[in-house]
């Protein structure tokens, strides 16, 4: 109990800090939320970003947290944790490296990026697991991108697909809609949909809501999140 006590301290401890006031940057924040995808971006050398979400579903109510730095050019770290409102604690934590392999300044060309994982989960069988994720992003108009990522999960034994089209008509606001889907060999896919919208109070601050549901199941599953973006700089 004093283990679970210290770790819900933790998380609100993370959440306050998305409220200091800090000096403001013209740059605009880049999440890895609301979506699925992972983005190519990676944070400039020095800066620091935490983004928090909470998804509530019939079957759980979660926290999702992540901390972002970046190491150097092109190369960011990352500690995610996702938390447990229910029980409560962490069912997982996560260290993961970001790397922009690829920048590309023509439409239609995508963006590449590399991440590998190493993740402790309480409620896997293997407890321990390593992964990766090819993540792509293509300019498609001004207004419009396509962004999309082939993963593995569960130590290489699950192929995670991704694939999204996004809107921003300007650098404030931008929505989405999304497909993802999990493969294994031993089981059929599952597949799902979501769409989600996300909004810069400030240059460095960004909320977002976000719905999905699973697909082709015999009995639909919802969930519904929101969540929060702050860097600091």
């Amino acid at each position: 109990m004093k283990k679970s006590k210290n770790n819900l301290f933790l998380l609100l401890l993370c959440l306050c800090c998305t409220s200091l006031a800090i000096a403001q940057s013209d740059e605009n924040i880049n999440t890895d939320r609301p979506d699925q995808s992972e983005g190519v971006y990676t944070l400039p050398k020095g800066q620091f970003q935490i983004e928090n979400g909470l998804v509530f579903s019939k079957e759980e109510s979660s926290a999702n947290l992540m901390l972002r730095y970046g190491l150097i050019t092109n190369t960011e770290i990352r500690l995610e944790g996702d938390f447990d409102l229910r029980t409560p604690d962490f069912s997982s934590t996560t260290f993961s490296v970001k790397q922009r392999l690829y920048e590309s300044e023509q439409r239609f060309i995508p963006s590449v990026g590399l991440i590998g994982y190493g993740q402790y989960s309480k409620t896997d069988a293997k407890a321990y697991t390593f992964d990766a994720c090819l993540a792509f992003e293509s300019s498609l108009t001004d207004a419009l991108s396509l962004a999309y990522c082939a993963s593995s999960s569960g130590q290489f034994e699950n192929l995670d697909v991704t694939a999204q089209i996004n809107y921003a008509p300007n650098n404030k606001f931008w929505t989405f809609v999304e497909y993802y889907a999990s493969y294994n060999g031993t089981r059929a896919p599952e597949h799902n949909i979501n769409a989600g919208i996300a909004y810069l109070l400030k240059p460095n601050f960004q909320i977002d809501l976000s719905g999905g549901r699973t697909l082709w199941q015999p009995e639909a599953q919802y969930f519904v999140g929101v969540g929060i973006g702050y860097l600091f700089i």
